[in-house]
């Protein structure tokens, strides 16, 4: 050590440990020091500090007892008695590391985030060997969405205690959350090397095995999973969803019964139910299409576009600017925006955009584009009936698929709208005379069920044609392109 710094360099640098309370690496150098110069008097009084200083720590410390009580009352869900309890004992006692680290976790119960991270913070100075203190951090961290930070704490907890089966999942969550599939995947299986009974690392690993269309591999994970716990609602979804891929439909519906039978208000199973079994509902469930794009949001264009071929966006677009009369198109609002393509396409031809989203991960992708004026957080349905609207374009592409009956937004836009206007919008084609959830959990309508609409509230018809709007399974979905004046 000292062939890298001076002596002086030395003493001083481990003087700076001493005062901030790292006494493990002041003593480092301290010892590195005597070991070359065994006489060094300042080495030597480093030395008898740190002694002091370590008595001090322990007497800082309250009785083991005390410690007790605080997690007997965390563990009976008593976080707010825990938190006025701790912060009181790190002021009697600064030096105990146990009692920060459980202030920090009671701190992140209550969505305390940011103090969350001083108490780890302090813990870890008290003991940099602290793993858990380092773990915790990680995942508070996680939360805030700081993921390189949580990265270097997670690893570091890692580095510390290698078998911490919960330090490598929480890894692997963030890992696949940053789209590094590979590494989530090594982080996954090392977690259940040193857990195997780990029912959560199990599920999480098959999730990410079937984004990325390991299907058979995905199953496996699914099934130990439910082996270890057999109620695991979730997993009884996911494997739903992974045999529906694999075209055994049957097996899928049992799956997805069971999900509903663990868990009666699974509205997700209870939708993708539905569409297995041939029952046509209104609308797919709100918080079914947010968790739906919020877990798509990172990787939402390059699947749409670059695999699928989805060019929609640009399709009504050029269908909009055909139509239209004049060089600029006006105000346009672009509902269920997504992560901007249509906007992209639009904007240059409009004097005033705004994108409405259920989902906000969606809208942060949307928002790097810097193309709309306006961005808003709600569902379709929420924003028709409370805006101000004063549109003379409103605009739906791929959107309609997770609405079944579309009275209300016909209604509300006509109604609410101040002025006479345009809407454009795309579906997925429907061979009968209304609409139809079909086994994919996305809605088709008919032509038919269109022209009826427009009939009941007074729309024209201007425009409509047949295309084809992506690609599933190798083949092409074919859909309606309408535009309707009101």
């Amino acid at each position: 050590m000292l062939a890298k710094m001076s002596v002086e360099q030395s003493l001083m640098k481990a003087n700076s440990y001493a005062k901030r309370g790292e006494v493990a690496e002041a003593q480092k150098l301290y010892q590195a020091v005597l070991q070359a110069f065994s006489k060094n008097k300042r080495a030597q009084q480093g030395l008898a500090t740190l002694k002091k200083l370590k008595l001090n720590n322990t007497i800082q410390s309250p009785p083991q007892e005390v410690v007790q009580q605080l997690v007997n009352l965390y563990n009976q869900g008593q976080i707010v008695a825990v938190v006025e309890q701790a912060e009181i004992l790190t002021e009697q006692y600064p030096g105990a590391t146990v009692v920060w680290n459980i202030l920090g976790v009671s701190r992140t119960q209550i969505g305390k985030l940011d103090e969350a991270i001083e108490a780890y913070k302090k813990s870890i100075l008290l003991k940099p060997d602290f793993a858990l203190a380092h773990y915790n951090l990680g995942s508070t961290l996680q939360e805030l969405g700081r993921l390189d930070e949580a990265e270097a704490s997670y690893t570091k907890a890692i580095t510390l205690k290698p078998n911490h089966a919960e330090a490598h999942y929480n890894l692997g969550n963030m890992l696949k959350e940053l789209g590094r599939l590979d590494e989530a995947e090594a982080s996954y299986k090392q977690a259940i090397v040193f857990k195997p009974d780990y029912p959560e690392a199990h599920s999480n690993l098959g999730n990410m095995l079937q984004e990325i269309d390991r299907l058979g591999e995905a199953e496996a994970s699914y099934t130990q999973a439910l082996a270890l716990k057999p109620n695991f609602a979730e997993v009884h979804y996911n494997l739903g969803g992974t045999l529906k891929k694999l075209g055994r439909l049957e097996e899928a519906e049992a799956s997805y019964t069971q999900a509903v039978a663990v868990k009666p208000d699974f509205i997700d199973a209870k939708h993708m139910l539905a569409a297995l079994s041939g029952e046509t509902t209104a609308t797919a469930p709100r918080d079914y299409v947010e968790r739906l794009f919020d877990n798509y949001a990172a990787k939402f264009e390059s699947s749409l576009v670059d695999n699928l071929e989805y060019e929609i966006p640009r399709v009504i677009a050029e269908m909009i600017i055909k139509d239209s009369k004049f060089d600029l198109l006006g105000t346009i609002t672009d509902l269920g925006c997504g992560t901007g393509l249509f906007g992209a396409e639009i904007k240059q031809f409009c004097k005033h955009l705004e994108g409405i989203d259920l989902s906000k991960k969606m809208l942060d992708e949307a928002k790097k584009k810097n193309i709309y004026n306006k961005l808003i957080n709600q569902d379709i349905l929420t924003y028709l009936s409370n805006a101000s609207l004063n549109f003379d374009y409103f605009v739906s592409t791929d959107v309609f698929v997770y609405i079944g009956d579309l009275s209300d937004v016909f209604r509300l836009i006509k109604s609410r709208n101040k002025t006479g206007g345009k809407l454009a919008f795309s579906t997925e084609d429907y061979d009968g005379d209304g609409f139809f959830l079909e086994q994919s959990g996305r809605y088709s309508h008919s032509k038919k069920y269109i022209e009826s609409l427009c009939k009941k509230f007074s729309y024209k018809l201007l425009h409509f044609e047949t295309q084809n709007l992506r690609k599933e399974k190798n083949k092409k979905i074919s859909g309606g392109l309408y535009l309707l004046e009101f």
